[in-house]
């Protein structure tokens, strides 16, 4: 597309507003709105951009950060979004691969996303799917595939006004996946990539009309893979099928299913001590290997969606869900602190053979209605809403507390059988149920837009095991501003709360929700002429009732923690023209307990590097003999992480090389991608019950792919 000159005053009519969306001009939401039914209009502003192309990966809104379209300038929080082409030009194929584009953000490694929640800000973050959550205790929903993911946005700090479920609202943050939906022009690829660790990976997305008003859209992949860790395997599968119907002019029937598989025998990390001072194979599979199942993950989500559009200024949207996720779990690890090894012979170690099964269901709904007036001196847009969410969940845990043998983890012998699962010894049954009702206005007065909202929850939590039977009600603020300092330049502060129910808590009070305060503020950057856009922005968050030994009765929990992360953080993309782009992003991070019975105040929150950054650049070749060809290459680097509270070991950082290259010609495009191109040799931190363990990152890798356009 040619160069759009970023601001200019026209006369429009209403036949000229259809032109331009035809066209695919982007007219901001809170413009567009404006349009009356008359035949002339009073003269706007078009905002355009000289690097909406294709292959951008520039995203200059958010419809995840308020639930409406809003440009990012004018959001007053830390949004960052990474769209399609961004995922697929950085050969990006699981969720963690995407994320190191986001500063701040620790993302949980698909080998440990059973265990762990992905960290933003140093605090837990939620998974979800289309604005809807996906039971969020750890990252074990994430979704087993990208094929047909339209864009990944994460809102930093917590988000408790406008999302929640489950045990409540996310306290760090929020990474909201967005799924591609059908169009009525027929168009999409398949392709099939391949390379180290024997992968194996064909993949698809199709879409087109059924009928004059009905279209579809599947997309599915597979995959299965071998890995850099002795005797680990992998295999998985999703498919993403979608319909919509129009039923009116104004009124849109989506329906979208969407059912993952994956199975890889269990890792349990290396006792981290002894890896990082070189004494283990760092290979090595520490466990029974011999007969355990692999642990798999399956689940199934169905999802029903209704638009209507009362008018261009009044617009409905309703939205149910199903989901059900079975996790059949199978490992065998090291436990120094209650099974060490002999002192003689220190890298032998006892192998511990565990098995647990969970299974969760979740019902969830939300509406809402937004209206666009002009009212009070100012332009604003409202939205009301409801939510509800019942989620059941129940696990069964089968710990025998026998070894099954010993394994020497400096010279690996791999003899030991993994037995006959125990049976269950230890239970969890637990329901959640969340009713909301929220309210949202986000206002413009000249150059000033403000955002306030606010939602009240009812949480009733029910954990049958620890007697925990409560019903928590909850009034979550949340406001913030931004002012346009000069075109594409805006300064921002906000204010939000976060609250959770605990989990599992044994305590012999009754337990009170954690809850999250944030405060930020910084610079928003959407500079048209250079092709600069992002964010700059300062914080400080705080996490409160944290969960602590009670130092009357050891076998019980009180909740007096406190934890904080303080830092700074940039997310930057330069695309000054259609054939380059650069991203950039750093983080500095402090996070550390402030107040605990039994953690020194001032350990650091594990996981959580104090720095962080990542620098990505791609060029194209757009005319020429070498028309086509794109290459681009990253760093990834990461300071010093702890492993545990209290702080005992802690990782080095380490940087690592990715890079990709690219030729399309006709309807075909063959990518060549590395992962760590120098082989750095490192350990990252893994999380496996309480020891601190490490794994190994993953050595230097290369893959291939052949995609066809169909």
């Amino acid at each position: 597309m040619p160069d759009v000159e970023p601001h200019i005053m026209i006369k429009l009519t209403v036949a000229t507003v259809a032109s331009l969306a035809a066209f695919g001009a982007p007219l901001h939401a809170q413009e567009t709105s404006r349009i009356a039914d008359t035949s002339t209009l009073s003269a706007i502003k078009v905002t355009g951009s000289r690097y909406h192309f294709s292959a951008s990966i520039t995203a200059l809104d958010s419809s995840s950060a308020t639930r409406t379209a809003t440009p990012l300038i004018e959001v007053p929080q830390s949004v960052q979004v990474l769209p399609r082409a961004l995922i697929e030009a950085q050969d990006a194929r699981s969720l963690s691969d995407a994320l190191v584009n986001v500063s701040g953000l620790t993302p949980a490694q698909p080998q440990e996303s059973l265990f762990v929640s992905p960290i933003v800000r140093g605090f837990p973050a939620e998974i979800y799917l289309d604005g809807l959550p996906m039971y969020g205790m750890n990252a074990s929903n994430s979704p087993a595939s990208l094929v047909g993911i339209k864009r990944i946005e994460v809102l930093k700090g917590p988000t408790s006004t406008l999302y929640g479920g489950g045990l409540g609202s996310p306290l760090g943050g929020l990474i909201n996946i967005e799924s591609e939906q059908p169009e009525g022009a027929a168009g999409g690829y398949a392709a099939i990539r391949s390379g180290s660790y024997e992968t194996l990976n064909p993949y698809f997305d199709l879409t087109g009309p059924l009928t004059s008003t009905t279209n579809a859209r599947i997309a599915g992949e597979y995959q299965r893979n071998g890995s850099w860790i002795d005797k680990v395997k992998g295999e998985r599968w999703s498919v993403q099928p979608s319909l919509s119907f129009q039923l009116a002019p104004k009124t849109v029937l989506q329906v979208q299913g969407l059912f993952n598989h994956s199975s890889q025998l269990e890792y349990s990390g290396l006792p981290a001590a002894q890896a990082l001072g070189g004494e283990l194979d760092r290979y090595a599979f520490p466990g029974a290997p011999i007969g355990q199942p692999r642990t798999k993950r399956d689940s199934q989500i169905a999802t029903v969606t209704l638009r209507h559009e009362f008018s261009n200024s009044l617009r409905l949207a309703a939205t149910g869900r199903y989901y059900h996720s079975r996790i059949p779990e199978y490992g065998s690890f090291v436990y120094p602190e209650y099974y060490p090894p002999n002192p003689a012979t220190p890298t032998i170690y006892p192998i511990l053979p565990l098995n647990l099964l969970t299974t969760t269901s979740e019902s969830t709904f939300d509406a809402n209605l937004l209206a666009k007036v002009d009212m009070l001196g100012g332009y604003h847009e409202i939205l009301t809403g409801i939510s509800y969410d019942h989620t059941n969940f129940a696990s069964g845990l089968g710990f025998a507390g026998v070894p099954a043998g010993t394994i020497d983890l400096a010279d690996p012998d791999y003899n030991l059988h993994f037995g006959v699962p125990a049976p269950a010894s230890a239970t969890q049954t637990n329901r959640y149920q969340t009713a909301a009702a929220y309210l949202q206005d986000q206002a413009t007065y000249g150059r000033l837009h403000l955002t306030g909202s606010l939602r009240y929850t009812q949480l009733h939590l029910r954990e049958k095991e620890q007697g925990n039977n409560v019903t928590y009600h909850r009034v979550s603020p949340r406001i913030g501003a931004t002012f346009d300092l000069a075109p594409g330049v805006a300064a921002y502060a906000a204010y939000a709360t976060g609250f959770r129910a605990p989990f599992a808590f044994i305590g012999l009070q009754t337990p009170e929700p954690e809850t999250s305060r944030n405060i930020e503020g910084g610079l928003k950057l959407e500079l048209a002429d250079i092709g600069l856009s992002g964010t700059i922005a300062a914080f400080r968050q705080t996490r409160n009732n944290v969960v602590t030994p009670d130092p009357n009765n050891p076998l019980y929990s009180i909740q007096s923690g406190q934890q904080r992360a303080r830092g700074f953080e940039t997310d930057l993309v330069w695309e000054p023209t259609a054939a380059f782009s650069l991203l950039l992003n750093y983080a500095y991070t402090r996070a550390e307990v402030t107040k605990d019975n039994a953690i020194p105040v001032g350990d650091k929150l594990p996981r959580v590097p104090r720095h962080s950054g990542r620098i990505a650049a791609r060029y194209r070749v757009l005319s020429g003999p070498a028309q086509g060809l794109s290459f681009g290459a990253g760093v990834t680097a990461y300071s010093g992480r702890e492993l545990t509270l209290p702080n005992t070991v802690s990782v080095p950082g380490y940087a690592v090389i990715d890079a990709q290259a690219s030729y399309s010609f006709d309807r075909y495009t063959i990518t060549l991608s590395g992962v760590n191109l120098a082989n750095r040799h490192a350990y990252a931190p893994y999380q496996y019950l309480s020891f601190p363990v490490v794994m190994p990152i993953q050595p230097r890798s290369v893959y291939l792919t052949l995609k066809v356009e169909i």
